[in-house]
C-alpha cells in the first residue's frame, strides 16, 4: 500500500525532510558543487533548476549516495547522514526517476515492479516461489490509488513512454519512498501526459511525499513547484517559494544576469501557408518493421520554399526514423521523396548534401561532431575538397583558417583557439558550430532535429535567430523538436506524428498545445 507520509511527518516532526548544507564536490581542478545548501520540506514540491552543466546532476548523485561529498553534510528527518551509498539512501527512502528509465524492457511491468523485492508464498531460501497473485494485487492498489492504468502484463519494451514513468514512479512507493527525485520528468511526454503526471505528484505531495523536480522548463516549474532553486556553475544563486517569484527572476538568476530568453516568436512577423514552390514533398513513405526502431506508415506531407515546417509527436514514434530516411542514413521500404525537383529515394547522404540538403543531427555528440578534432577540422568538415579551402590537390592552411574563422564569427560561436577540441567548447557552442558549417553550403533545405537540446537559454535564443535568418534569406527548415513552445515560436506549418505516421496538419497561427497534444497520443495511427 502507498506510505501515508503526512502520518509519518505527524510523527517525526521534521522540519526538513532532505537538505545540503556546504556540500563541495571536485573532479580534479574542476569544481561541479561549491557550497551548496539547500533545505525540502517534507510535504513539499521543490524545483532546482539550471542550464546543462550547472551542477544539478552531481549534487543528486550525492543525495542519492551515488557520490560522496567532498565536504559539507546531508540532512534526513533534521538529521545528519551520511549516505554511503545508493543501498543507504533507499533504507532511509530516497529514490530517484531518472530520465532514462530503469526498467527490463524485456520483463512485464509486474515483473519489473517486484524485480528485486519479489513477494514469495513460502520461504525456501532461492528456490522460494514467487507469489504473483499478491504481486498483481499490490500493483493494481497502487495503480488505482495513483489513477493510473496499467496492463500489468505487457512488457516494458511494448508500453507508452507515459506508462512506464508511473511504473517507476509506482515500483518506488511501494519499496518505501518517501522523498522522491525526479530528473527532466517531461522530457518525454505529451501535453495531457504531462498534467496526468503534475496531478499524481500534487497527490503525493498532499500526501505527504516530498519531490525534488529537476527540469529546464520554467512555465512547468511555476505550475507545480512550491519552491524553486536556482543552480548556476555548481552554487545556489537564488531560491525563493514560487508564489514570489516569476519567470523573468529564475530565468535571469540561470544566465546569471543576462536575463530571459527572448521571445523568438516574434522574429517570425509574417507568417507562410506552405503555398510557394515546394522543395521537397514525401509520398506514401513506409519502412520496414526493425528492432529498436519505428516503422514508418505511409508519410505524406511537403516543405515549401521559405518556410518553417514544424514536426511534434512523443519520442519514439517514428521521428527519428523519418528524419534518416529524409538525409539518406536509412532505406525505405515503399513511397518516394522528391528534394529540388528530383526523386531522391535512393541517393546517398552525399549526393543529397550536393543537391542542396543540410542535416543537423540530434545527436551532436556523436553524428553532429568529431569531439576530439580541432575546432577548425569540424567547421571545415565536408569542405575541405573544395575552393578556397583546396583546389583539389592542394590544402591551403591560410585560407582554412580565414574561413573557420568567418564561419564561426557568423553565428557567434565562442572558442579560445581554432586549434582547440571542440569537446572544449559549451554545448550551445558546440551546436552552434554545427549550424555554422551547415549553412555555409548555403543549402536550400535544412533538417534540424532537437537543435537546442543541451543547450543553455543564451545558446537557444541564438540558434532560434539562426533559424529565422535562414527562412528570412529564402531557405526552408524542417523542425524537429520535442519542446512545443520552439515549435509553436518558429513554424509556418506544423505537422504532428504519432505511431509511425502524421495523424495532423495545421497553420501555426492555429495551433495551440492542447490541440497538438490531443495529436500526439493518438495511438493505432499506423495500424493497418
Amino acid at each position: 500500500m502507498m506510505v501515508d507520509n503526512a502520518a509519518q511527518e505527524q510523527a517525526t516532526g521534521a522540519s526538513i525532510r532532505l537538505g545540503a548544507e556546504g556540500l563541495c564536490k571536485r573532479y580534479g581542478t574542476i569544481e561541479a558543487n561549491r557550497d551548496v545548501s539547500i533545505a525540502v520540506a517534507p510535504g513539499e514540491i521543490h524545483a532546482i533548476v539550471g542550464e546543462n552543466g550547472a551542477g544539478k546532476s552531481t549534487l543528486m548523485r550525492m543525495l542519492q549516495g551515488i557520490e560522496q561529498p567532498d565536504s559539507g553534510r546531508i540532512i534526513v528527518d533534521d538529521q545528519v547522514v551520511e549516505l554511503t551509498g545508493p543501498q543507504r539512501a533507499f533504507a532511509l527512502g530516497i529514490g530517484m526517476v531518472h530520465q532514462e528509465f530503469m526498467l527490463a524492457p524485456d520483463l512485464t511491468l509486474l515483473e519489473n515492479l517486484v524485480l528485486g523485492d519479489e513477494p514469495v508464498s513460502r520461504a525456501l531460501g532461492p528456490a522460494s516461489p514467487i507469489d504473483w497473485r499478491a504481486a498483481l494485487q499490490s500493483g493494481e492498489r497502487l495503480a488505482q490509488e495513483t489513477a493510473a492504468h496499467v496492463d500489468w502484463s505487457r512488457t516494458a519494451r511494448n508500453t507508452p513512454v507515459h506508462i512506464q514513468q508511473f511504473v517507476e514512479i509506482i515500483r518506488l512507493l511501494r519499496r518505501g519512498t518517501r522523498i522522491l527525485i525526479l530528473d527532466e520528468p517531461t522530457a518525454v511526454l505529451a501535453p495531457q501526459q504531462v498534467d496526468d503526471l503534475f496531478a499524481l505528484l500534487r497527490k503525493l505531495r498532499n500526501n505527504g511525499t516530498t519531490i525534488l523536480f529537476i527540469s529546464h522548463k520554467l512555465r512547468e516549474v511555476m505550475a507545480l513547484a512550491d519552491r524553486v532553486t536556482v543552480i548556476r556553475r555548481g552554487e545556489v544563486q537564488y531560491s525563493s517559494p514560487v508564489a514570489d517569484t516569476d519567470a523573468d527572476t529564475i530565468a535571469g538568476h540561470m544566465v546569471g544576469g543576462q536575463g530571459a530568453l527572448p521571445e523568438t516568436a516574434k522574429s517570425l512577423e509574417t507568417r507562410r501557408d506552405g503555398s510557394g514552390d515546394i522543395i521537397m514533398r514525401v509520398s506514401g513513405l513506409t519502412t520496414p518493421v526493425v528492432e529498436k526502431s519505428h516503422p514508418l506508415h505511409g508519410v505524406d506531407f511537403h516543405i515549401s520554399e521559405g518556410e518553417i515546417v514544424g514536426l511534434a509527436g512523443v519520442s519514439g514514434n517514428g521521428q527519428n526514423e523519418l528524419v534518416e530516411c529524409l538525409v539518406g542514413l536509412r532505406d525505405v521500404n515503399d513511397g518516394t521523396v522528391s528534394f529540388a525537383g528530383e526523386d531522391i529515394t535512393r541517393l546517398s547522404n552525399q549526393q543529397r548534401r550536393v543537391l542542396g540538403m543540410g542535416y543537423v543531427s540530434a545527436d551532436r555528440r556523436h553524428e553532429g561532431l568529431a569531439l576530439e578534432a580541432s575546432v577548425e577540422s569540424n567547421v571545415i568538415a565536408g569542405s575541405q575538397r573544395n575552393p578556397p579551402v583546396s583546389n583539389g590537390w592542394f590544402f591551403d592552411r591560410r585560407t582554412t583558417r580565414q574561413v573557420a574563422e568567418q564561419r564561426l564569427s557568423f553565428v557567434g560561436v565562442r572558442y579560445g583557439a581554432l586549434r582547440d577540441a571542440v569537446s572544449d567548447l559549451s554545448g550551445g557552442n558546440q551546436q552552434r558550430l554545427v549550424f555554422a558549417r551547415e549553412i555555409a553550403a548555403q543549402p536550400k533545405l535544412l533538417i534540424v532535429s532537437q537543435p537546442t537540446r543541451g543547450v543553455d537559454l543564451v545558446g537557444i535564443a541564438a540558434i532560434h535567430g539562426i533559424l529565422s535568418d535562414f527562412r528570412a534569406s529564402g531557405g526552408s527548415v524542417l523542425l524537429i523538436s520535442e519542446e512545443l513552445d520552439e515549435i509553436l515560436a518558429l513554424s509556418d506549418r506544423i505537422l504532428v506524428m504519432a505511431d509511425g505516421a502524421i495523424v495532423g496538419e495545421m497553420p501555426a497561427e492555429e495551433a495551440d498545445i492542447g490541440r497538438i497534444g490531443r495529436l500526439m497520443v493518438m495511438q493505432g495511427a499506423g495500424d493497418g
